[in-house]
């Protein structure tokens, strides 16, 4: 893990406690602990099973923070309906201010996530997206 890639996303993505986070691709959740310390909340998905389970051992029991084992797209044209539920719940909970994306995402399907997230109602203030 590059702690000074962590820094320069966590920072570009200017979170404050009013802000809950859709991060895409947990991964092994230093990332997500990071977010988590700054952000009111977060709900990360991640779709390889070992990295979410590594994910879930990083983050360990937090409160605000909520991890999804999920494909984010159900398929190139729509949004997973699960992660959908579990973001709108998330934004009943904790009433943010403001949504925002954090991503890393593989090439292949950068464009159709960042697509399907525009055409969606949510207002996703800021989005921090690496391919």
């Amino acid at each position: 893990i590059d702690l000074n890639l962590v820094d320069f996303v966590v920072r570009s993505a200017e979170l404050d406690r009013s802000d809950l986070v859709l991060e895409i691709g947990t991964g092994t959740g230093s990332l997500t602990a990071h977010l988590a310390r700054l952000a009111g909340s977060v709900l990360s998905v991640e779709i390889d099973p070992s990295f979410h389970q590594l994910a879930k051992e990083t983050i360990g029991e937090t409160s605000h923070v909520r991890l999804i084992h999920a494909d984010v797209l159900e398929n190139k044209n729509h949004l997973n309906p699960e992660v959908l539920t579990a973001l709108r719940e998330m934004m009943d909970t904790y009433q943010p201010q403001r949504l925002k994306l954090v991503a890393n995402l593989p090439y292949a399907v950068a464009t159709p996530v960042i697509a399907n997230l525009l055409m969606t109602d949510l207002d996703i203030e800021r989005m921090v997206v690496m391919v």
